[in-house]
């Protein structure tokens, strides 16, 4: 067990899936679930963050709101931030079925001492969805970069010190934003 918090971002709009993506089925079960099961095999704490707490308390972990009225991830890992009981706080989407992947966390841990976040690059593209991050740093820093805009969780990595780790396997970053990559992933 992992003494560090993580956070699962349930509060997007999921306008691309058409209903709400973490209440879909995937291997039976809600996938939500799936994600959570994962995240509390390696983390000490888990919270979900998401706009409203209706139909998310079946999950058996603390749901944060994202009192924002903005629709970007980055007001979701702040509000998971701000309310996390741990210096390091691990991020992924609540669409993220294999994010919590044992080898890509080594990675990260092992990468952030003397950094504010570390941050998969796979395929030449950053996964901030998918990263670790260190509490009080990147919380001032999400808190001021929502102040002046609605800007997602990549301008973060930019006002921090953040170190990139190159990862060459696809799984922990594959999510469903449509009905089809869903059934993709539960295959």
């Amino acid at each position: 067990m992992r003494e560090a918090s993580a956070i699962a971002l349930a509060g997007g709009r999921s306008e691309r899936f058409g209903s709400d993506k973490a209440l879909a089925r995937f291997h039976g079960a809600p996938l939500l679930a799936t994600v959570v099961h994962a995240l509390r095999a390696e983390f000490a704490e888990v919270l979900l963050v998401a706009k409203h707490r209706e139909a998310y308390g079946i999950f058996g972990v603390p749901v944060v709101l994202d009192r924002s009225p903005l629709y970007t991830p980055l007001s979701g890992l702040e509000a998971g931030l701000a309310s996390a009981s741990n210096d390091l706080v691990f991020c992924c989407g609540a669409d993220m079925p294999f994010a919590a992947d044992a080898r890509l966390l080594d990675a990260l841990f092992a990468a952030i001492p003397g950094h504010d976040a570390a941050v998969p690059v796979y395929g030449g593209a950053r996964q901030p969805l998918c990263a670790i991050y260190r509490r009080e740093p990147c919380l001032a820093a999400a808190t001021a970069l929502l102040a002046r805009s609605a800007v997602g969780p990549k301008r973060l990595l930019d006002s921090v010190r953040t170190t990139f780790i190159d990862w060459d396997d696809e799984r922990p970053f594959l999510d469903a934003d449509t009905p089809e990559e869903l059934a993709r992933l539960d295959a």
